[in-house]
């Protein structure tokens, strides 16, 4: 195989569809969490991480970051929270 062969084939199976468990991915790429410090008060996901996640929609699979589950959980100031009402509102908006 040539370079190019090579290259081509591994964009072409990179774009195609896949089964993981009971999901059908549109193709095979997956981001890790990269995410950090952008939410908003009281640990709140805001317009920054809804601006974040549609620019990267188009991934196969997304594995959103640590978040935390109860106050005592927080880790880093300004990261998103899923144990308040708002907090899960928040994260409504994101995977809306």
């Amino acid at each position: 195989m040539t370079p190019t062969s090579v290259h081509n084939s591994l964009t072409i199976d990179l774009l195609t569809p896949i089964k993981v468990g009971p999901y059908t991915l549109r193709n095979r790429v997956v981001m890790a969490p990269l995410t950090r410090n952008r939410a908003g008060l009281d640990s709140v996901p805001n317009d920054l991480n809804v601006w974040y996640y549609s620019q990267r929609a188009s991934a196969g699979l997304i594995i959103t970051e640590a978040t935390q589950v109860s106050p005592q959980g927080v880790g880093l100031p300004h990261t998103p929270g899923i144990h308040s009402d708002a907090q899960v509102a928040g994260w409504k908006r994101v995977t809306k």
